[in-house]
């Protein structure tokens, strides 16, 4: 249920990075929102030309966080924390740089297996 997509301005990223990215990010979504982990899907998209405050030449990142349910202040917090702990440790990106947007779903616009949450 939980989605992470990870938008970067990076071009590309070596192979083991990507699957930090998404071991890590899983794990830290399941944690805090205290979904299953068999739930969470991770999203990386490359390429992408922001500017930010001005300035298109550093590296940048923007990220989403879907939740089917309530996503509280403490929730939404605690991943902001860890998710820019976690771009700043492997990609060496400051926090100043990524931009978070976090939503919130009723069960009925989430569907997975042919069906909805409702």
């Amino acid at each position: 249920m939980p989605l992470l997509k990870i938008s970067l301005s990076h071009s590309e990223l070596p192979e083991e990075s990507c699957q930090r990215l998404k071991r890590e990010g899983s794990a830290i979504l399941a944690e805090e929102t205290g979904k299953s982990i068999d739930f969470v899907m991770v999203a990386l998209d490359f390429g992408n030309s922001f500017s930010f405050g001005g300035d298109s030449s550093l590296p940048t990142a923007y990220l989403e966080v879907k939740n089917v349910g309530s996503l509280p202040p403490s929730v939404t917090a605690a991943l902001s924390g860890r998710l820019c702990e976690l771009l700043e440790d492997e990609l060496s990106m400051s926090a100043q740089r990524i931009y978070l947007e976090f939503q919130e779903s009723e069960r009925h616009l989430w569907g997975w297996d042919g069906k909805t949450f409702a």
